[in-house]
């Protein structure tokens, strides 16, 4: 990886401004789609993204994608992802450790005294990868839900791809995969995956009640911080109307790009159709209803704090 530190640092020397390509980020909640809707539009559009090559070598993600063109270029979808994870060293990642080097903590709000260096080396990353693509780059990593804001003042004209799932369903998925202890591993204060705003209100809670707040403290957020930083720039999807019509999303998506002036070229044809998970079956007997009485009193809380504009 240190051999390929002076080719990369010399190809994002050679990076200025360009306007060309809109970066474009999917968020949502652990375990609402995010990975399918990636590998989806990757698979139909031609963009540039993370494949799993630049995330392991993720000091050099734009030098590696270069020497490793032949094999990142002949990865095709399968539709497969097992916890967010796409088989394929040319498959897309969400690069957990490349967003790792510039957001150091899960709460990061660019307050680090490297944050202008840190934005700029952003920049040109993306910039350059658009560049060895030929195309607008696109990325799914859900940790970028509470992070609109900043997004926003990182990459000016930034768009949002947000997909959301049936709740109860989406709930149960998070609690499946925490029992499965698969995914991220849980914080240091025991919060699994991507925390919201709201989380400090649930630290310690059962699994369930955190789940439900983690779905709707992650739409809560990018809520509020899309009509703040960037309003009309996020585009929401359906995921159930995603597994049963993927062509007609996808073409919804190209046409909330093109509104933005960021035109997309086709490239692969997608399946017809895909069956929606419903993880209905847990070790313990969840059901809906009980999932909806939280939802319910989660509700409520953010109801308190849309008010109180906390």
């Amino acid at each position: 990886m240190l051999a390929l530190l002076p080719l990369e640092r010399m190809i994002l020397a050679r990076q200025g401004q360009n306007d060309r390509w809109r970066p474009i980020f999917i968020v949502g909640a652990p375990r609402s789609g995010t990975s399918l809707l990636y590998e989806l539009m990757v698979a139909r559009f031609r963009f540039a993204y993370f494949s799993n090559l630049a995330h392991r070598f993720y000091m050099v993600p734009i030098a590696v994608t270069c020497l490793g063109w032949p094999v990142v270029r002949r990865w095709s979808g399968e539709f497969r992802s097992r916890y967010g994870h796409i088989d394929g060293w040319g498959a897309p990642n969400e690069a957990g450790w490349i967003w790792a080097r510039w957001f150091k903590t899960n709460e990061w709000r660019g307050r680090e005294p490297n944050a202008a260096g840190a934005f700029d080396q952003m920049r040109r990353t993306i910039q350059a990868l658009s560049a060895v693509f030929g195309a607008p780059f696109v990325n799914k990593n859900v940790m970028h839900s509470n992070r609109i804001g900043l997004m926003c003042s990182i990459f000016p004209g930034a768009l949002f791809i947000e997909i959301k799932r049936k709740e109860t369903d989406n709930v149960q998925s998070i609690m499946r995969a925490r029992m499965k202890e698969a995914g991220p591993t849980e914080d240091g204060a025991g919060w699994w995956s991507v925390r919201p705003r709201i989380a400090d209100r649930y630290i310690g809670r059962d699994r369930l009640t955190q789940a439900c707040a983690q779905v709707l403290g992650v739409s809560f957020d990018i809520e509020r911080d899309s009509a703040e930083y960037c309003p009309g720039h996020v585009f929401t999807v359906d995921y159930e109307e995603l597994c049963r019509h993927p062509e007609v999303s996808l073409d919804s998506i190209r046409r909330f790009l093109e509104s933005h002036g960021q035109k997309v070229e086709n490239y692969k044809s997608v399946p017809e159709a895909f069956e929606a998970l419903n993880d209905k079956r847990l070790p313990e007997a969840v059901m809906d209803d009980q999932i909806r009485d939280v939802l319910s009193m989660i509700e409520s809380d953010i109801r308190v704090v849309r008010v109180g504009g906390a």
